[in-house]
């Protein structure tokens, strides 16, 4: 494939269909399902964790449209579970649970079917594995995120808004490449202001630049942050299981981790209409008051 780059609302499901002389692109970039652990750190680097979670999305092209869509365990095709319109996604949330033993129960591992009528096609009956090797939950290992400025390591509540800020990240410990070659294991980092908007986010796949499992850090330019404001952050680690390719549109299972990470600039305050308590970035960071936004990596 070329190296040029698609500009950032094309998706490679879009370029696959058009290159199969498809009628219309699909309705939807990609969907997946997820098995994941959520972590806090605080300003001197200890990760707890909050919680471990079962959900799916549906991700939306600029004007696609969703019929009707639904996931089932293939073990029990009569557990039915419907996505919700979330604007532009379709989610379907599974709850939060204290251990990945009660994750497992609750939703075991192995083979879901996925049901989902667009406008531009039908994918029915799709089946995708969650499961890792010996059919274990497979998520990785939590991560510890570091800031650097000018060459040096700086608190999460002393960063300078007015230098470029690094983020580093520790080891992605089973990050891999694709063997069916859809999409290797991904990165995510993303920074929300105070009132919950994200200001900066590395890309999701299929729709332009993304950050892969080969990546260590990333650099967050001077003046996307304003000068004495919190922010939030967090840093996800997508381990793909299963992937495949219908119809032009993709499909994958991951176990995710992620860290999330208070952030607070110096100097005078930019926005006095900063909240005190502050919303959560989605629905993986449950140690923030009970308003849960629409979730979107």
């Amino acid at each position: 494939m070329s190296t040029r780059k698609l500009p950032a609302y094309l998706s490679l499901a879009v370029l696959l269909c058009l290159q199969a002389a498809c009628e219309k692109p699909p309705d939807i970039s990609f969907f997946v399902l997820v098995k994941s652990s959520n972590y806090a750190q605080d300003s001197v680097g200890q990760v707890t964790l909050m919680n471990y979670h079962f959900f799916s999305e549906i991700f939306l092209l600029p004007g696609g449209q969703v019929t009707s869509a639904s996931l089932s365990p293939a073990a029990d095709p009569s557990r039915v579970m419907e996505y919700v319109d979330q604007g532009d996604t379709y989610w379907v949330e599974g709850g939060h649970f204290e251990s990945v033993e009660g994750l497992d129960a609750a939703y075991p591992n192995g083979d879901f079917v996925f049901n989902i009528t667009m406008p531009s096609v039908k994918l029915e009956d799709v089946v995708l594995r969650l499961a890792g090797e010996d059919g274990q939950t497979d998520i990785p290992d939590p991560i510890t995120i570091y800031l650097e400025q000018n060459g040096e390591t700086v608190s999460p509540l002393r960063i300078d808004a007015t230098q470029e800020l690094v983020v580093k990240w520790s080891e992605y410990s089973n990050g891999t490449s694709d063997p069916r070659g859809v999409v290797d294991d991904l990165l995510f980092v993303v920074i929300a202001d105070c009132h919950g908007e994200r200001i900066f986010h590395t890309g999701l796949p299929f729709g332009g630049d993304f950050l892969t499992f080969r990546e260590t850090e990333v650099a967050v330019e001077a003046g996307i942050l304003d000068t004495g404001q919190p922010y939030s952050a967090f840093v996800e680690f997508p381990h793909v299981a299963d992937s495949k390719l219908i119809d032009g549109v993709p499909g994958f299972t991951s176990f995710a981790n992620s860290t999330y990470l208070d952030l607070l600039t110096t100097g005078p305050t930019s926005d006095p209409t900063c909240p005190v308590v502050r919303s959560p970035m989605d629905t993986g960071q449950t140690d923030r008051s009970e308003k849960i936004p629409p979730p979107s990596r």
